[in-house]
């Protein structure tokens, strides 16, 4: 199998052991046995069923085992650690990009020490990091030397064994304890070995993993609790089945519940998760939408400034006064601009698309740089810089490492891209930095005073780093991609024992409502609803969920319930009415809108909506009766003359129709006014007069005949209800398509 298939039988495995289905899930497994190898997975799945053999049949015997929902909860598991061996067994195979670093990883340690080379154990023996574990001193040695390389060669390694190595043991667990303990080892380095945890928990399911990360949500650096706490939420989203019920887990898990942060550092992690899901959609807004704008202005701009002579001129102020008011002309430009920021300061990711053209440096080839906090310090950083003046230097590390608007992977595409700039382009970058940075310093001392924003900081930056390194990385191939998986913690089993507090699910799903993730919303507003939290509120955001996702009678339910609270009445009624005419229930629509007529009788669009079902019901003197008292409410206005020109013509008054179509046609006619006025036209004989009025039309949609064509057609019925004969009907057509052949061939 290649890399896809191993992963999609791995997903049908877990899919079927999620819905407690062992049989299918034993058939799935056996079948991925190559030919007649892998006896130790043969036998281990024999074991399996062998146990739940005995199972079924103590059960149908009636036996009563008070242990048998736990044993078939150790099947269970059983079956998932059989399923992920397996499936690592064929990723372990030649010509896969991480196999072969992990068996080069395990020789580099096999020559420490041959019986530990497969356990975490063997990197105490690693003599860099020996060092360092049995050391006090602490280790901030960027340069060039032998000891400094070795030093990040064995962070390197630790790095790469705590995400490769399949499963850890108590043992591993202790060395790992060690690493983090130490006073050794820099917060970044400690920081960058929680991302190597939680890699190789995406990467298969390991209780010891998890219960690392539960003790490091502990620690008091927010630096490596809120990347522990990403780890956590991730892996109870991706094995929550499992950790429920999970012996070893069970206890380890409820001691989040100790921390009181735990609910609100969630919320950031999962908020930040959510807008992960926009990203891609971001980066092609500002590709598509914003950057053509901004060149499309700066060339506006250009010519109407006609700049190459405003340069030749002698002295000139500073700004130009023309371009603040040549600026508030392109108010779509301004809007999306100001949109972009604003979403960039709640933690939208926006820089995706520049950056991720600056992920092909070296630097990148080492997994474990894609998730090194950038500190000014790095070795890195400094070789990048060696050539720049001290000033420049300073100006521009300071902007980077405090800017809150790029994540850690972007700051160091950043300052390793700067050796390929123009000098022009360095004195605009520490320029704009410069003034920069004192907002940036104010928004750090925000952060200084309110741990809660410096941790909900350090997770957007976090999430943007696993962002990138899944999208972007260069074995994505083998790595998957995390950011496929819905993420949706928060409804999981686990969680729900967690964080039972309404408001904290009401807050989420009031974030999927705000970005328009309606489907996700209403999973979370029916669980609510169903745990009988009710409010005028929720019915509504529910209903509105259920018609944005084309659920229209679930939508009118829910809103009919919201309107027991006898809130917001007029709202519910548009929103109901709307739901029965996406129904082509025009006659209860009808009933709707009549009711919210009593409400607002003096709503031109409530009787817009009554004329429109009349319309659609055909009761064409009805609809006239409410669009006339619209034109008499706004007078001579396109708007309010159109329905009753319409109406008068299938009531066939002709004679009434002409006069509304000549004052509209006197306006400014679209290509619909065109095409009635032509049938009123010849409803008054004057077929010529027609012919011209409906090849207008076809010229006001571009010169696009078909569609003419299938608006004139839905409206034969009327012209042969004016008594035009069927006959002539076919000629005109005949004669428009010749007629519009010739006046393309002239064109």
């Amino acid at each position: 199998m290649n890399i896809s298939e191993i992963q999609t039988w791995h997903k049908r495995i877990n899919d079927l052991l999620d819905q407690g289905r062992l049989l299918d899930a034993f058939e799935g497994i056996s079948g991925a046995f190559p030919q007649k190898s892998y006896t130790a997975f043969s036998t281990r799945l024999e074991e399996l069923r062998f146990t739940y053999n005995n199972m079924l049949n103590y059960t149908m015997k009636g036996v009563d085992d008070p242990q048998r929902d736990e044993i078939h909860n150790r099947l269970i598991l059983g079956t998932y650690e059989l399923s992920d061996d397996l499936k690592l067994e064929l990723l372990n195979a030649p010509g896969f990009r991480l196999a072969s670093l992990k068996g080069e990883l395990e020789k580099q340690l096999r020559r420490s020490n041959e019986d530990l080379a497969e356990s975490l154990m063997s990197l105490s023996f690693d003599h860099e990091l020996n060092e360092m574990l049995h050391g006090s001193a602490f280790y901030e040695d960027e340069s060039e030397s032998d000891s400094a390389i070795k030093h990040r060669q064995a962070i390197q390694r630790v790095f790469n064994f705590l995400w490769l190595t399949n499963r850890f043991s108590e043992n591993d667990a202790v060395v790992v304890a060690k690493i983090f303990n130490s006073n050794s080892f820099p917060w970044y380095e400690k920081a960058l070995l929680v991302s190597a945890v939680t890699l190789g928990l995406v990467r298969t399911f390991d209780p010891q993993r998890i219960e690392i990360l539960i003790k490091l949500y502990a620690h008091n650096n927010p630096q490596i609790s809120q990347r522990a706490l990403v780890g956590i939420l991730m892996a109870i989203s991706l094995y929550d089945k499992r950790v429920g019920i999970s012996p070893q887990l069970n206890s380890v898990v409820k001691l989040l519940m100790d921390d009181e942060s735990f609910e609100s550092d969630s919320f950031s992690v999962i908020t930040q998760i959510i807008r992960s899901k926009d990203t891609d959609k971001i980066a092609r807004k500002f590709r598509e939408h914003i950057v053509p704008d901004i060149l499309k202005f700066n060339e506006d701009l250009s010519r109407k400034l006609n700049l190459e002579n405003l340069l030749e001129t002698g002295e000139e102020p500073d700004k130009n006064p023309n371009w603040e008011k040549y600026f508030d002309n392109q108010p779509d430009l301004v809007r999306k601009l100001e949109e972009l920021t604003n979403m960039q300061m709640e933690g939208a990711d926006v820089f995706l698309g520049a950056f991720s053209m600056l992920k092909n440096f070296s630097f990148f080839n080492d997994a474990h740089h894609w998730f090194m906090p950038f500190y000014k310090k790095n070795f890195a950083v400094a070789n990048a810089l060696r050539n720049e003046s001290e000033d420049f230097r300073e100006i521009l590390l300071k902007g980077v490492e405090n800017s809150p608007y790029m994540c850690n992977s972007d700051k160091f595409s950043f300052i390793l891209n700067l050796s390929h700039m123009p000098l022009q382009q360095k004195e605009l970058m520490s320029s704009m930095f410069s003034s920069e940075i004192e907002q940036f310093e104010e928004l750090m001392n925000e952060e200084l005073t309110d741990p809660a924003l410096r941790k909900k900081r350090i997770v957007i930056q976090y999430i943007q780093d696993l962002y990138r390194f899944f999208k972007l990385n260069p074995v994505k191939t083998e790595t998957g991609d995390i950011f496929l998986q819905p993420l949706d913690v928060h409804n999981t089993a686990v969680m729900g024992d967690l964080i039972s507090s309404a408001d904290f699910y009401r807050n989420i799903a009031g974030f999927y409502f705000d970005n328009d993730h309606f489907g996700e919303a209403l999973l979370i507003y029916h669980r609510l609803i169903y745990k009988e939290e009710t409010s005028a509120e929720l019915f509504e955001k529910a209903g509105y969920c259920l018609q944005q996702t084309g659920k229209f009678r679930e939508a009118i339910e829910m809103y009919r319930k919201a309107d027991l609270f006898d809130t917001n009445r007029k709202w519910l009624l548009g929103k109901m009415a709307q739901c029965h005419l996406k129904l082509s229930q025009s006659k209860e629509a009808l009933e709707v809108y009549l009711e919210l007529l009593q409400l607002d009788p003096e709503s031109r669009k409530v009787l817009a909506s009554i004329g429109t079902c009349y319309l659609n019901m055909g009761e064409y003197n009805q609809a006239l009766e409410y669009f006339y008292r619209i034109e008499f409410s706004e007078p001579g206005s396109a708007g309010s003359m159109r329905p009753v020109a319409w109406c008068l013509f299938v009531l066939n008054r002709p004679g009434e129709a002409d006069a509304y179509y000549a004052q509209l046609l006197d306006m400014e006619p679209n290509e619909y006014d065109y095409m009635n006025a032509g049938h009123v036209a010849w409803c008054l004989s004057d077929r010529q007069k027609a012919a011209e009025l409906y090849l207008k039309s076809i010229e006001k949609r571009d010169g696009d005949l078909k569609a003419f064509l299938v608006a004139f057609n839905t409206d034969k019925v009327f012209l042969l209800q004016n008594s035009l004969d069927p006959l002539e009907i076919r000629l005109m057509i005949d004669y428009l398509r010749i007629r519009y052949q010739e006046n393309s061939a002239q064109a």
